[in-house]
């Protein structure tokens, strides 16, 4: 769930940095479209996920997310008959 407040982490870079709410948002819809990509992949999950968050370094106004992983299929073992 998404919060409602805008926190912020002005009191790592000043009165100008992006607020953590901004980055929760980036974060939910990052992971769902990852889901959505599985499922073009016919992937049943997506292991070893990271993600990579970049500052913009001219005033903070901006940041940059990227977030991987490997997408999966469960192979289901064959019963002996």
């Amino acid at each position: 769930m998404i919060s409602g407040a805008k926190k912020d982490l002005g009191f790592l870079y000043g009165e100008w940095s992006v607020g953590q709410n901004d980055f929760e948002k980036a974060f939910y819809i990052t992971v769902e479209e990852l889901k959505k990509r599985a499922v073009i992949l016919g992937a049943d999950a997506i292991v070893c996920m990271r993600q990579d968050i970049d500052l913009d370094t001219n005033g903070f106004a901006y940041f940059y997310l990227q977030m991987y992983g490997t997408a999966v299929k469960y192979l289901q073992k064959k019963e002996e008959e």
